[in-house]
């Protein structure tokens, strides 16, 4: 179940609603330490025969803040990730004045006890919630109790001694390490998209690309082009995927996505793709004419297929 609401009103409980373990957090990216918050959510919904719900925001905080801010999932790849994770209870509420101004104190009876008919919750260490984030983890077990609720604190995530967070996997994506940020993330990086028209330029050197337009509020990895899987109608088929200025073509003037489909031939217009970016292959280059970019490009596809052969990506779960 998927709660959009505009705002958070006191609603008062019922017995009718069944008891909830709920894990509270932003979740963007749904990365390895998000992941591992939620399993443990189950795990304790499960001992107890309660379902499993999450509590999050959007927008967050941050994109008040800051009106460029781009998340690392939009809307609907989170829903669909948590549904993956078979959370059976999703609330999601903008935050909003009328939030930032609630007491640590009105956030718990408000929202865990009335909204959330919260048994159990579970957070991971750095959580705050109330106004100007003055509750942190241990008030938030005090003001709890008050309710026979419990509060499980998950400790910090570490792979090879980094922390996993959604600020080093940002950093990671800026700098067009994607196969980095993929290992915070646990899962191969996507975007997805309407295949729109392009100038068509790459279909008269052999290299016909997919474009589509460049999302809102998903934040983008560095321009580059990188090693790719596109998948089409459940099919997934390797790629080359340019991001950037395409200024040999375009002469830089707007960011594009388009992606080449390896030894592919369809017209896909309008249709939905999605496109798993796995490896870096170079920094967008201006070169002296067609020719030179297609004799990159063709360098560009063997380098992608040597990688996709040795399998160098650790969270790719394609195959060429």
């Amino acid at each position: 179940m998927v709660n959009d609401l505009n705002q958070c009103a006191d609603n008062q409980y019922t017995h009718s609603e069944p008891f909830r373990t709920v894990v509270l957090g932003n979740f963007d990216g749904l990365h390895i330490g998000h992941q591992q918050l939620i399993q443990l959510g189950k795990s304790i919904a499960d001992a107890n025969h309660e379902e499993l719900a999450v509590f999050t925001f959007h927008p967050q905080i941050q994109e008040l803040r800051n009106p460029e801010f781009r998340y690392l999932l939009t809307s609907e790849q989170k829903i669909q990730k948590f549904r993956e994770m078979q959370v059976q209870h999703i609330e999601t509420i903008p935050f909003d004045m009328q939030i930032a101004r609630l007491s640590p104190e009105a956030f718990v009876r408000q929202i865990l006890v009335e909204r959330m008919h919260a048994k159990h919750i579970v957070v991971g260490f750095n959580y705050t919630f109330g106004y100007q984030g003055a509750g942190n983890s241990d008030l938030l077990t005090e003001l709890c109790a008050q309710y026979g609720i419990a509060v499980t604190v998950m400790q910090p995530c570490y792979i090879e001694e980094e922390l996993v967070s959604s600020s080093n996997i940002r950093h990671y994506l800026q700098e067009g390490n994607i196969e980095k940020a993929n290992e915070l993330l646990g899962y191969v990086f996507t975007l997805r998209g309407e295949v729109v028209y392009g100038n068509q330029i790459g279909r008269t050197i052999g290299f016909p690309t997919a474009n589509i337009p460049v999302p809102a509020q998903q934040m983008l990895p560095a321009n580059g082009v990188y090693a790719a899987m596109a998948e089409v109608d459940g099919v997934r088929y390797p790629g080359i995927l340019n991001i950037g200025c395409r200024p040999t073509v375009n002469n830089g003037s707007h960011i594009s996505i388009e992606v080449h489909l390896m030894d592919f031939d369809q017209n896909i217009y309008g249709k939905q793709i999605r496109i798993a970016i796995c490896h870096f292959l170079r920094q967008e280059s201006r070169f002296s004419g067609l020719d030179a970019l297609k004799e990159q490009l063709e360098k560009d596809k063997q380098n992608a297929l040597q990688l996709f052969a040795k399998n160098t990506c650790k969270t790719c779960r394609y195959t060429v």
